[in-house]
């Protein structure tokens, strides 16, 4: 499901096992991806606040049959020769015409798609242009004592975002109305380009849906640990001041952005109770949130320098 927390491993799985798997798994896999949440994809179009085509409905239980009939019972009911993957391609809900909302077939996944930055720009702006001018920043703070509140409803996405991103130290970054629909299908990436007063922090990024009427939908959302930016075999502090690259995966997923939309990056260091707040000391870290914190002064930099970007999956 797209709105599911489960959804990259269940995609990551898919593509090992269905190109590195052992030869009774390689080349085996089906692999379905709904506008639903975890568990609940059976004939329930309705999202947090997004109500989906009766089209969205899925039959998952029959479709569960029909594999279990074929690979238990030896029952030739051609499920073997279905597409290896049928993905829903999300649109703007409420808006008649508009394009998206539809199921579609493929052979693999991902889909090709072209790898297009969206650079984070001074002033809340996110452009397909690198950023110009001299250096740059905007700055935010994460005080685990105080942090940003993201509620913790199993997952935030589908809902308007917009009481989130109203609060202090929670930045957005947005795009001008869109002219022509833009869709981006596959795995969003970020590359942040930060500092920060502390040995070690946290970065969310969050990638919304604005609505001509200002709603701000989320649609995924990720966060990442700056001591594991080279990844999670080592941990590598940062010292004060110094500039480092974060990159990470922000999720899959396919929407088509409509006509007049616009697309929101929103980047944050904390959103409690949904993220635990980092101590930021760069100390062990514990079952029990410890005692002693740091409030940490964190900079976002999109110079051209140092240009924080996301890399969507752009399908022409």
């Amino acid at each position: 499901s797209w709105y599911d927390f489960m959804c990259v491993g269940s995609i990551q799985s898919f593509i090992g096992r269905q190109h590195k798997g052992g030869p009774n798994s390689r080349g085996q896999q089906k692999l379905y991806i709904g506008p639903w949440l975890h568990g609940r994809f059976n004939k329930v179009n309705k999202v947090g606040e997004m109500e989906y085509p009766e089209n969205a409905n899925f039959d998952m239980m029959t479709e569960m049959i029909r594999w279990f009939d074929h690979y238990l019972k030896g029952v030739d009911n051609g499920i073997e020769k279905d597409p290896n993957v049928r993905y829903y391609a999300m649109g703007a809900v409420g808006e008649p015409g508009a394009p998206g909302n539809e199921w579609r077939a493929v052979a693999d996944w991902p889909v090709k798609t072209v790898e297009t930055p969206y650079y984070l720009q001074p002033a809340g702006k996110l452009a397909i242009t690198k950023p110009a001018g001299s250096e740059a920043f905007t700055q935010l703070t994460a005080d685990p004592l105080n942090p940003a509140k993201i509620e913790a409803r199993g997952f935030p996405g589908a809902r308007d975002a917009r009481q989130v991103e109203e609060q202090e130290n929670v930045l957005t970054f947005t795009t001008d109305p869109l002219t022509e629909p833009v869709e981006w299908t596959g795995n969003v990436k970020a590359e942040l380009l930060v500092s920060s007063s502390a040995k070690d922090t946290d970065f969310i990024v969050r990638v919304s849906d604005v609505y001509p009427d200002g709603r701000s939908i989320l649609i995924i959302d990720m966060i990442r640990r700056a001591r594991y930016r080279d990844g999670y075999e080592q941990q590598v502090f940062m010292e004060p001041g110094e500039v480092y690259k974060v990159p990470f995966n922000v999720g899959w997923l396919s929407q088509v952005f409509n006509k007049g939309h616009r697309i929101r990056v929103t980047v944050a260091s904390t959103g409690a109770p949904f993220y635990e707040p980092n101590p930021n000391t760069g100390e062990p870290i514990t079952i029990e949130f410890p005692e002693k914190v740091v409030v940490a002064k964190n900079k976002i930099h999109h110079s051209p320098q140092n240009a924080s970007r996301i890399l969507a999956p752009v399908k022409k």
